[in-house]
């Protein structure tokens, strides 16, 4: 071979060596994979790239309700009336996003909380509902969040329908103080119009109810609270505005309720058990004591009354008390028990009434996350003008959950 030869033979295979280097992949960037956080409790997973722990959860609900017996519309179900259903089904999907940053000024936390429901006392149409929306930032909580002035639910299905204890959801600005141990104080301007009742009016035609004109400020609550080993303990009150939207009656009046709760923890029983106990006083703002009052005026309060001719309003007063015991037969069967009574008086007398509701339910664990169980509530109204008779319902519900 000569050199002329040798020298292509060169050249030809550095240039395929050349295309072949230039067609080499290149070494990607390191990949930020997603890691767990276990700062938060289980299920808190990091944004990739920062010091933010997230966290998605999920709840599916199926509820089949049924009135067995009694007068009255109680919970979307009515045993009498030819235009209204004995049973009420519902679907409910629940979608949760929980966000925590710990910084040198505190956690800072955002949390949604989105509702969608279908359910046959609708027609069947669905509804979208924004539960909870709220960002916290050391002690400051701003959005949609859990009433500072709430503590105490009775442990049953039917919750939203025992009348002596607050469960509301409400715009909000708060500040909570912590002292250490378990001890916190915490104070709230919140929205009035979640509290707002009726107020009764008697122009000539009669007794009406109407609704409240525009309010001035919101409503200012606050909190000593203490949670400790043993269980937790609330002292809660409140101020709200009342104001009729019917002209030639007064300015408007201060309402104000008061309420403390226990609950204990009884662990020398079964693991989980507890037992609660509240008790509450409203003037003008019985929301707060009786979110759910059944009255001779249907479903819902009066905070008020207009007298004729001066025009005052007169201010509703209620008081109640509930407690309930949630007991674990077995790590996956518990059964919660509760009983409550409450009572309004109207001024005037024609309106006062009182309520008992007592419910008893058992659920079962098959497996972890999925809950099925059955309730029994009775409720009773009793009106205390003449001429009106006592009403009563008793209503049985069967529950399907699913938790994820």
């Amino acid at each position: 071979m000569n050199m002329k030869g040798v020298v292509l033979g060169v050249a030809g295979a550095l240039a395929v060596t050349g295309v072949q280097a230039a067609d080499l992949a290149v070494a990607p960037e390191p990949v930020d994979y997603v890691r767990v956080c276990d700062a938060f409790g289980t299920g808190f997973l990091y944004v990739p790239g920062t010091e933010t722990c997230f966290q998605i959860r999920g709840r599916v609900r199926a509820d089949y309700r049924f009135a067995i017996t009694g007068q009255g519309n109680f919970g979307g179900v009515n045993y009498q009336k030819r235009n209204q259903n004995a049973y009420n089904f519902r679907a409910r999907a629940y979608f949760y996003s929980d966000s925590r940053t710990n910084t040198e000024y505190g956690l800072l936390r955002t949390f949604a909380q989105l509702e969608i429901q279908t359910q046959t006392s609708s027609g069947g149409a669905s509804t979208v509902n924004l539960d909870q929306a709220f960002i916290q930032f050391g002690g400051l909580t701003f959005g949609k969040a859990y009433s500072f002035f709430d503590f105490y639910q009775t442990p049953g299905f039917f919750t939203p329908f025992e009348p002596a204890h607050s469960d509301q959801n409400t715009l909000m600005a708060a500040y909570t103080f912590a002292f250490g141990n378990g001890f916190s104080a915490s104070v709230s301007i919140e929205d009035n119009t979640y509290r707002q009742g009726f107020i009764w009016d008697r122009p000539a035609s009669g007794f009406i109810k109407t609704n409240y004109g525009g309010v001035r400020w919101p409503d200012l609550v606050g909190n000593l609270r203490v949670d400790q080993g043993w269980g937790s303990a609330q002292l809660m009150g409140a101020l709200h505005e009342v104001r009729s939207n019917r002209a030639g009656t007064d300015s408007g009046e201060l309402g104000w309720a008061i309420a403390a709760g226990v609950v204990v923890n009884l662990p020398m029983l079964a693991e989980g058990d507890t037992f609660g106990l509240q008790a509450g006083y409203s003037s003008g703002a019985v929301s707060y004591v009786a979110p759910n009052a059944w009255g001779p005026g249907g479903n819902g309060q009066a905070d008020a009354r207009i007298f004729p001719g001066s025009g005052n309003l007169d201010l509703t007063s209620a008081w109640s008390i509930a407690a309930g015991f949630q007991h674990f037969w077995a790590p996956n069967v518990s059964s919660g028990f509760g009983v409550s009574y409450l009572d309004v008086d109207v001024p005037g007398k024609r309106f006062d009434f009182s309520n008992w509701d007592v419910q008893g339910n058992i659920v079962f664990t098959p497996v972890a996350g999925l809950e099925t169980g059955f309730e029994l509530q009775y409720k009773t109204m009793q009106p205390d003008g003449r001429g009106k008779q006592d009403k009563d319902m008793l209503v049985g519900t069967f529950r399907v959950q699913r938790s994820f």
